[in-house]
């Protein structure tokens, strides 16, 4: 008896091909990104899917590819859901949630309605829209949230000085935008207001959770004025953040790890703003930074291996060596990235292992 096919519409495949690549971490654009799905597949679940089937399901234009209900079961299995009608259900919410904020099909080429007000400065209906929202919002409706506002601010034609100014208090903006899809390329106008306006509600001896938020914050803006050679600002943020707190090691090990490492490594972009790269300090962080790495599951050790390269953006040399350290002591962490990363140059592969969402979101979810 032959196996069943189960036709999937469009914003269903873009569901299901998001979901995967939460899971493996990069992007499917071709045969060898495939292949290796296939092989991770294969090795955590001992069942077989073919590189080929993968190309026909993402990569063969017009969604025209009819898939066996078997392989969307293994698929959905591999992603942590019961069944393809379980995946599927959650599919439909997401879709569901994009609409109330007036986006349509993945396949129609119109603005959201978040997406203009955003462009036509039109904020106050959208305000008391976002207002209804709890900060801590399901996680998957603030992964679709977050990529329309980060989207809408990144390509408005005009000035985002209003809603910073108005909308960085929100709670679901604060969670959905500027944690989960936070922009260390600060590719978006008006960012740096952004980040300021967020850091204003923030007392930083009220709790654990606003110490979190304040270093996150911080981090950001010291990497930015580093990478813009502003010093001073560097100087100065780094004086808030190593010299005028105090952390302890409790406090420092509870933070979330992208704070954690950032706080961490980045005192070396504070030091080397003040030309004095201290080697002491280099090895206690990559010592740390390896500890860490041996216990950390996948998504810990790309943050970790990630934000201790692009530190060492100071010293060259170290980058490089330390980028083939990892390479040479964690075989099992490069195996899931498919066979090509290894002929990418040395940026490349940097860019490659970038954990932010902004980077692994580009195209948003369905």
């Amino acid at each position: 008896m032959p196996r069943p096919k189960y036709k999937i519409s469009n914003y269903q495949l873009s569901g299901l091909k998001w979901y995967l690549e939460v899971k493996i971490g990069f992007n499917i654009l071709s045969k060898s990104d495939c292949r290796k799905i296939a092989e991770l597949i294969q090795l955590e679940m001992g069942l077989s899917i073919s590189e080929s089937t993968l190309y026909r399901l993402f990569l063969w234009n017009n969604n025209d590819h009819i898939p066996y209900y078997h392989t969307l079961g293994i698929l959905s299995q591999y992603l942590g859901f019961e069944s393809w009608q379980k995946l599927e259900d959650n599919i439909e919410q997401l879709l569901k949630f994009q609409f109330s904020f007036g986006k349509l099909k993945v396949t129609e080429d119109f603005n959201s309605l978040l997406k203009y007000n955003v462009h036509s400065n039109a904020l106050r209906p959208l305000h008391d829209f976002l207002e209804q929202f709890p900060k801590d919002l399901d996680y998957n409706y603030r992964c679709v949230l977050g990529q329309e506002l980060f989207s809408s601010l990144k390509e408005n034609p005009n000035r985002n000085i209003d809603f910073f100014r108005g909308f960085s208090k929100l709670p679901v903006v604060r969670s959905a935008f500027f944690e989960f899809l936070a922009d260390p390329d600060f590719s978006i106008p008006d960012y740096e207001f952004g980040l300021s306006n967020y850091l204003v509600a923030i007392n930083h001896e009220n709790s654990w959770e606003e110490l979190q938020d304040y270093i996150f914050a911080n981090t950001l803006l010291l990497r930015y004025h580093f990478m813009r050679r502003n010093k001073s600002e560097v100087v100065r943020i780094g004086n808030l953040i190593y010299n005028e707190i105090q952390i302890d090691n409790e406090q420092f090990e509870s933070l979330f790890i992208f704070p954690r490492m950032r706080y961490l490594t980045y005192k070396l972009l504070y030091d080397g703003a003040q030309d004095n790269f201290n080697l002491e300090d280099f090895q206690q962080i990559k010592k740390y930074a390896f500890e860490k790495f041996t216990i950390g599951n996948f998504e810990e050790r790309r943050i970790i291996i990630h934000t201790f390269l692009d530190s060492l953006q100071v010293q060259p040399d170290l980058q490089l060596a330390m980028m083939n350290e990892f390479i040479l002591h964690f075989e099992d962490f490069f195996y899931r990235f498919p066979n090509y990363f290894n002929t990418l140059s040395f940026s490349q592969q940097i860019q490659f292992l970038n954990p932010n969402a902004a980077a692994i979101y580009p195209n948003g979810v369905l």
